[in-house]
C-alpha cells in the first residue's frame, strides 16, 4: 500500500528573509525598515549595536548597519600596523657596549638557520602570512561592498577568511616576546622597539577587526545586490 509523504515544510524565515526567529523563545521578529518599524510590536530591539528579544531579552546578534566604514578602516589600519610591525626591529639588546637589534624576520631566518626551521616557518605563517591574507581578504571583499559592488569570487574570499582566522597568532608571538623581554631583562639592557608597538597595534586592530564584522550582514548584503542586479 502506497503511503503519502508529508511536503517538506520550510521555517517561516526561510520563506521571509525579513523575519528573525529568537533562538530562546522562538518568537519571530521583523527586521526594522524605515522610520516607523519601532512602532511595530514584533519589530526587533536595539540595545546599542546589539538586537534583543522583545519578548524574553535574549540576544539575536549585531545590528546590520548600513555601512561598512568600521571593519573597512580597521582593516586598512591594520595593513599598515603590519607592515611597519615587520619592517622595524622588535627589541634591541645591549650588552656590555655593544647593541644589536632584530626584526621578526631575522629572528625567523635565525630559528631557520639552527636548524628550527618548522618553527622558523610556523612564525612567519601566524604572524605575517595569515594575518595579511585575512586583513586584505576583508578589503577585497568591504571595500567594493561600500560602492555596492561585489567582488569577484567573494564565497571563496569569506571562507578563506574563516579558514585564516584561527591561525592568526599576533597575541600569542606577542606574549612569547613579554616573556623573553622579562628573562632578558637581568642579563642585559632590553628596549622595546618599534615593531613590538606596532604588533601591539596590529593585535587590537585584527580584535576589533573581528569584532566589527558582521559575516551574516555580508552576506546578506551581497545576496541583496545579486537579486537586484537580476531584477534588472
Amino acid at each position: 500500500m502506497a503511503t503519502m509523504e508529508s511536503p517538506v515544510r520550510l521555517p517561516v524565515t526561510a520563506l521571509r528573509e525579513e523575519l528573525l526567529a529568537c533562538p530562546e523563545c522562538d518568537l519571530l521578529h521583523r527586521m526594522p525598515s524605515g522610520e516607523c518599524a519601532d512602532d511595530v510590536e514584533t519589530a526587533l530591539a536595539r540595545t546599542g549595536r546589539h538586537l534583543d528579544c522583545r519578548r524574553c531579552g535574549g540576544p539575536l546578534g549585531l545590528a546590520r548597519h548600513g555601512s561598512f566604514d568600521l571593519p573597512a578602516a580597521l582593516a586598512l589600519t591594520a595593513l599598515v600596523a603590519l607592515a611597519i610591525a615587520h619592517l622595524n626591529p622588535v627589541l634591541s639588546i645591549e650588552l656590555q657596549g655593544q647593541r644589536r637589534s632584530a626584526t621578526l624576520w631575522q629572528a625567523a631566518w635565525t630559528l631557520y638557520d639552527e636548524g628550527a626551521w618548522f618553527m622558523g616557518v610556523l612564525v612567519i605563517l601566524t604572524t605575517l602570512v595569515n594575518p595579511l591574507v585575512e586583513t586584505a581578504s576583508v578589503c577585497y571583499i568591504l571595500l567594493p561592498l561600500r560602492a555596492r559592488r561585489v567582488a569577484p569570487g567573494f564565497a571563496h574570499v569569506l571562507r578563506a577568511i574563516q579558514v585564516v582566522r584561527p591561525w592568526v597568532m599576533v597575541e600569542v608571538y606577542m606574549l612569547g616576546v613579554l616573556v623573553a623581554f622579562v628573562k632578558l631583562s637581568s642579563l642585559a639592557t632590553v628596549v622595546p622597539g618599534v615593531g613590538l608597538w606596532a604588533f601591539g597595534a596590529t593585535m587590537l586592530l585584527l580584535t576589533a577587526m573581528a569584532s566589527a564584522l558582521d559575516m551574516e550582514h555580508v552576506w546578506a548584503s551581497t545576496a541583496a545586490l545579486r537579486r537586484t542586479w537580476r531584477q534588472r
